[in-house]
């Protein structure tokens, strides 16, 4: 499969190292350096997101669903006729 991917220098140049070493294309290379990494760890959870609790200084809550423009409309009303 064809791609193009952006690597960091860091990276280009240990992918570039080995190529050099074992007498390998740039791709065979970074082909071998993934398996070797996958191989490395068996059990891959999926990488977990660090949900924010604060945005701009305020506080950021989680709803159960998204609050829509009439949820907003239903408190306005509520809260003006009580």
């Amino acid at each position: 499969m064809r791609l193009t991917i952006r690597l960091e220098p860091e990276l280009y140049a240990v992918a570039k190292s080995l190529a050099k070493a074992e007498d390998c294309s740039l791709s065979t290379a970074v082909n071998r350096l993934l398996h070797r990494a996958l191989a490395a760890e068996p059990s891959h959870p999926p990488p977990t997101r660090q949900t924010p609790t604060t945005r701009h200084g305020l506080p950021i809550s989680r709803a159960r669903r998204p609050i829509t423009a009439e949820d907003v409309a239903r408190t306005e009303e509520e809260e003006n006729h009580p």
